[in-house]
């Protein structure tokens, strides 16, 4: 160890552990002076710290450092290492880092409780566990566990972690903002590990510099002849396990060969020849270690005896222990580099490591799943028998919430199918499956391989929903939709009712995504109501309202008050229920499904259909004036889909964040969201979300006084040759385009527009579209026919709406004043004022101050929001604490850590200037009752 070395231990007072492992460290102070420093973050608030580099670089090495250093500072360490034998085993790595902690599991909120027993195989549990779920309640037994002693949690080889363990590591850290955890991982290739975190927290290991490298092997092999040593440091190129490896194996010595081949490969030869010389027995039972997928020393000596036909102890490992290539413990066994269980599994005949791991499927007794593995492992052509126990096994994984498992499961139950009947049932079944993950080409190739040359007419249905299912419903392709009218006759006919309204449905969104005419709606429309389907089925109802929103909307939202009445139970139907309410405009009634709808996922953790569901609420709060509420549905939808990598709704709930910016006058946020959208756009192609955006444009301009521009910016969604170009969304901003249009001089365009969504609105329209086409009727008005047109729009159920409200009683006042009835106007501004006020919709509250005091009434000023002085995540946090949920019940439902809440509670009492709990509650009751 050199001077700065030892300088460096005495400055941090090192103990026996971290010195022993410091004295056989060479050219890494800069690394451990990182991890020390990882350690004082730990203290105040969490931290991350991801090390890569190339195998035998260090990076263990490094790990059992800090691992030393943090049990020194009085720290729990909680550690796994991934191992590519083991990648199939879903939560392997994650059970090996909790063991120590899983008894305080039993104080966890139930249904995370529940989610994460399941996943670690500890319950029977029939109910699939989402990842997110179970994510939150490692979090949150880690967030418990380190309010005790802080924790370090060390993850080493990430590169070969299984893929849920993965998901929950990047779950945490993401959020180690405020709790004492530190997370500490190493990585053969940074650029393969999903966790984001800045370059700060990125530490990339390199060789040593030729003083370290002579220095450590000097250390490790000394009196080497000039010459040797010289080769040896060329040849290592500065990494570590190479200085300390290769010297020691006689077939490099002996040969330059290696010296032309990779320095990986270099280092696999360089253990395998430590092999070749072990006694018989030893070299079987390494090859059973390395092909072995648990650690277990029994196992192993019961497998090798198998084998080898004769029993085995644990003697038998001795020469491999003395040449350094396995470390044992009283129960356990492993290699002392991955790169020896390389050599070892790449130095095996196929016919050998088969033998091998159908000893392993033998003496494994009490984990099934891993003996199945095992077993398929060793088998070779059809098994029937093997095949039926991978099924068994595929709905164990999907029982745990690992469908990529399932997956992967069933397509080798197809692989050993006895028959070609089983085989494309298994492939199908495991194509549904990518379906719901929405891998499609995933799903092609299953379909692919399971040969369905001349299907009967049902499983081409069947076939056809898994297709569509695995696109995505921003793919435009009309030409699917009459296919899909053509698939659910089929499967009516042959008795398969709710595949064949599943298809309807289906193909039913792609009408209102894809803008199809009115041919193709029609016939969607004929198929679902000619066949004989359940009044009431929430399925029929949402395909006319997607199929027809404005000329079926106003029957839709009948239908829809009456399952209002009688309530909603299951909260997939609240789902449909809430989507079919805002395609046609039903706002008012959409807000309570969706809200039951995504309670229900909140609490089974499903956080991609949470982010899709509080995207769709949040814009039904927007339009029914909540919105704070709308406010904090958007921030947490775009933290949900950015988590699960959902850019259309990250999109689609930025234009709520946009909009409601444009509204409240804050132009400058609104751009950078419009910006953030637009380049959003552009990589998703969903042209729903640019007629969005037009929409929001177009309403913000108003605000802004800008009427040409908003009128040019929502001409585009009625323009068919337009990008923006959408059926669906044009009747959303009729009221917008009216206005913009009469005060630029269109007023032809606004009556040929107001016009033609009256003719399409049926006989009786939507509340909100009513609401809508009377203030139209009232700006189009003669002077003498205005009056009529603003008194029938308000007796509308207008307080549903309280900012289209707003602008008709506004314009309302407006008139009324340029008729000289300057008395008559106040009371109208008056209520436009305070509804502006309490929305925070200052463009609009400004106009009510101007035209009042033009009325010669003095108005005073407009007070600040809540929805000002907090961000939305602390808005929703303040309104959950105001009606009693505790730091922990907030975390639950957010997906925060209790800290994390304690937090930003804090920060909230600090910029409201109060003191406590009691104090939100008044503060925001007064909004509330505002805002009414």
């Amino acid at each position: 160890m050199n001077k700065k070395a030892i300088s460096l231990k005495r400055r941090q007072g090192a103990g026996h552990a971290v010195w022993s492992l410091l004295l056989n460290v060479q050219g890494r102070e800069a690394e451990i002076a990182r991890i020390n420093g990882l350690m004082d973050d730990i203290q105040d608030s969490g931290a991350a710290l991801v090390v890569s580099g190339d195998p035998g670089i260090g990076k263990t090495t490094l790990l059992d450092i800090a691992q030393a250093i943090a049990r020194e500072r009085d720290l729990r360490v909680l550690r796994m290492s991934g191992a590519l034998a083991e990648a199939h085993l879903p939560f392997a790595a994650l059970q090996q880092a909790l063991s120590p902690i899983l008894r305080q599991a039993e104080r966890l909120p139930a249904p995370q409780r529940a989610a994460l027993q399941t996943a670690l195989g500890l319950s029977n549990d029939t109910t699939a566990p989402d990842r997110f779920l179970v994510a939150l309640a490692t979090l949150t037994l880690l967030t418990e566990s380190a309010a005790r002693k802080p924790i370090l949690l060390v993850v080493d080889d990430a590169q070969w972690l299984d893929q849920p363990t993965q998901d929950v590591l990047a779950f945490i850290a993401r959020r180690l903002s405020s709790d004492p955890i530190g997370l500490l991982i190493a990585t053969r290739d940074a650029s393969s590990w999903s966790l984001e975190c800045p370059d700060s927290q990125r530490c990339n290991l390199i060789g040593l510099d030729d003083a370290a490298a002579k220095r450590l092997l000097e250390t490790r092999a000394p009196n080497l002849p000039t010459e040797l040593q010289r080769r040896f440091l060329e040849e290592a190129g500065g990494n570590p396990l190479a200085l300390v490896e290769l010297p020691h194996a006689d077939q490099v010595v002996k040969t330059r060969e290696p010296w032309w081949l990779p320095l990986t490969d270099r280092l696999e030869r360089a253990f395998l020849s430590r092999v070749t010389g072990l006694p018989a027995a030893t070299r079987t039972l390494l090859l059973v270690i390395a092909e072995n997928d648990g650690r277990s020393l029994r196992e192993a000596l019961d497998a090798g005896g198998l084998v080898d036909g004769e029993p085995m102890g644990p003697e038998t490992l001795v020469p491999a222990i003395s040449a350094l290539l396995i470390r044992v413990t009283t129960t356990e066994v492993q290699f002392r580099h991955p790169l020896m269980r390389s050599a070892v599994h790449q130095a095996a005949d196929l016919a050998v490591r088969q033998r091998v791991h159908a000893a392993l499927a033998r003496v494994i007794k009490d984990q099934l799943d891993r003996r199945i593995w095992h077993r398929m492992l060793s088998t070779v052509g059809p098994d029937e028998s093997l095949a039926v126990e991978l099924d068994a096994a595929a709905a164990r994984a999907r029982r745990r919430g690992v469908i990529a498992l399932a997956i992967d499961v069933l397509e080798n139950a197809a692989r050993f199918s006895g028959t070609v009947a089983a085989r494309s049932e298994r492939l199908l079944r495991a194509a549904g499956l990518a379906a719901d993950l929405g891998q499609p080409k995933t799903v092609e190739r299953l379909l692919g391989e399971a040969h369905l040359d001349q299907p009967p007419p049902h499983v081409r249905a069947r076939v056809a929903l898994i297709q569509e299912l695995g696109l995505p419903i921003t793919v435009i392709d009309l030409s699917r939709i009459s296919d899909l009218v053509g698939f659910a006759t089929d499967a009516a006919i042959n008795g398969a009712r709710d595949l064949a309204l599943d298809l309807l449905w289906r193909a039913a969104q792609r009408c209102w995504w894809g803008n199809a005419d009115d041919r193709v709606r029609a016939r969607v429309f004929d198929a679902a109501n000619t066949l004989s389907w359940p009044e009431a089925d929430v399925r029929l109802i949402a395909t006319s309202a997607y199929v027809w929103p404005l000329e079926h909307g106003g029957e839709v939202y009948k239908r829809l008050q009456a399952h209002s009445a009688t309530g909603v139970v299951d909260p997939v139907a609240a789902e449909i229920l809430g989507r079919a309410a805002g395609v046609t405009g039903s706002f008012d009634l959409g807000v309570m499904w969706l809200t039951q709808a995504s309670s229900a996922l909140r609490e089974q953790g499903r956080l991609g259909g949470l982010a899709r569901l509080l995207f769709s609420r949040g814009y039904a709060e927007m339009e029914t004036g909540d919105w704070m509420g709308a406010l904090q549905s958007a921030e947490e939808s775009i933290q949900f889909a950015e988590e699960t990598g959902d850019m259309v709704i990250t999109a689609a709930a930025t234009i709520i964040r946009a909009k409601l910016a444009g509204m409240r006058g804050n132009i400058d946020a609104f751009e950078v969201h419009a910006a953030q959208v637009e380049r959003l756009i552009l990589s998703t192609g969903a042209g729903f979300l640019l007629a969005m955006l037009q929409n929001a444009r177009g309403i913000a301009a108003i605000g802004a006084g800008r009427h040409a521009e908003a009128y040019e910016h929502l001409l585009r969604l009625h323009s068919p040759r337009d990008p923006a170009f959408n059926m669906g969304l044009q009747f959303y901003s009729v009221a917008d385009l009216v206005e913009a249009a009469i005060v630029t001089g269109h007023d032809d365009v606004a009556r040929e527009i107001l016009t033609k969504t009256e003719q399409r609105s049926g006989p009786i329209a939507v509340p909100w579209l009513q609401l809508m086409l009377a203030y139209g009727r009232a700006l189009l008005a003669l002077p003498d026919a205005a009056e009529a047109h603003y008194q029938n729009g308000l007796d509308i159920a207008g307080r549903n709406w309280p900012f289209l409200r707003g602008r008709l009683l506004l314009a309302y006042g407006e008139w009324l004043r340029r008729q000289r009835r300057v008395m008559d106007a106040r009371a109208p501004l008056r209520t436009a004022r305070d509804l502006f006020d309490a929305l925070g919709a200052s463009p609009w509250s400004d106009r009510a101050r101007r035209e009042l005091r033009a009325t010669g009434e003095t108005s005073r000023p407009r007070e600040g929001l809540v929805l000002d002085a907090l961000t939305p995540q602390e808005l929703q946090i303040a309104e959950l604490a105001s009606v009693g949920l505790s730091n922990r019940e907030i975390g639950a439902r957010l997906y925060l850590s209790h800290r994390t809440v304690g937090y930003h509670l804090s920060r909230i009492f600090s910029k409201l200037g109060i003191t406590g709990r009691s104090g939100l509650g008044i503060m925001l009751n007064r909004i509330g009752q505002a805002a009414r």
